[in-house]
């Protein structure tokens, strides 16, 4: 795989596809974090890392780099339990939204993985995610999992949404938390 990792923040993404031994290698990051992205410049030196606000950035500038795969964690402030939940309302969906704009026209990627908070599942933003991956071609399928699932003592559940271009069907065994594209 040929990764483009959006909202790359200090790396996380970055290093769970290091460590999952799933064979793929970011091609780029994009961060409009500044202290963010000195943390990732840090860990991942040889990242071709871009200092770039992702409601700029076109379908074309996605189409000319060499990657199949998109990694993201959008901003997840508007659909935290906790929080104030405004959703579509709040400006930091904005650029997530820019994404799903343009992901019909987006040629060469045929995977993608994002992760959210647990309540993103009942936004409309998913909603409008679920939509534009149908109208795309992607077959998806969503998780709410939590990481003492997987060994780790933290029970801060997430929403995960995995897709493939092309396929029927899409099957993952939740217990194993093994997932392959």
């Amino acid at each position: 795989m040929n990764v483009l990792e959006l909202y790359s923040g200090i790396g996380g993404m970055h290093l769970s596809l290091n460590d999952s031994g799933i064979k793929g290698k970011i091609i780029a990051s994009i961060e409009i974090n500044n202290i963010a992205n000195d943390v990732y410049k840090h860990n991942f030196p040889d990242t071709k890392l871009l200092n770039l606000n992702i409601e700029g950035i076109s379908s074309d500038r996605i189409n000319n780099m060499d990657v199949d795969t998109i990694l993201m964690s959008p901003p997840c402030q508007p659909f935290t339990r906790n929080g104030l939940q405004n959703d579509m309302k709040d400006p930091r969906t904005a650029s997530f939204l820019h994404i799903l704009k343009i992901l019909p026209n987006l040629k060469n990627i045929t995977k993608i993985l994002i992760e959210n908070v647990k309540g993103f599942e009942k936004s409309d933003t998913r909603n409008i995610l679920i939509e534009t991956l149908k109208r795309s071609k992607f077959s998806y399928q969503e998780f709410i999992l939590s990481p003492h699932q997987v060994g780790i003592p933290n029970s801060r559940h997430r929403y995960y949404c995995v897709a493939k271009k092309h396929q029927e069907l899409l099957s993952f065994q939740v217990d194993e938390i093994k997932l392959c594209f």
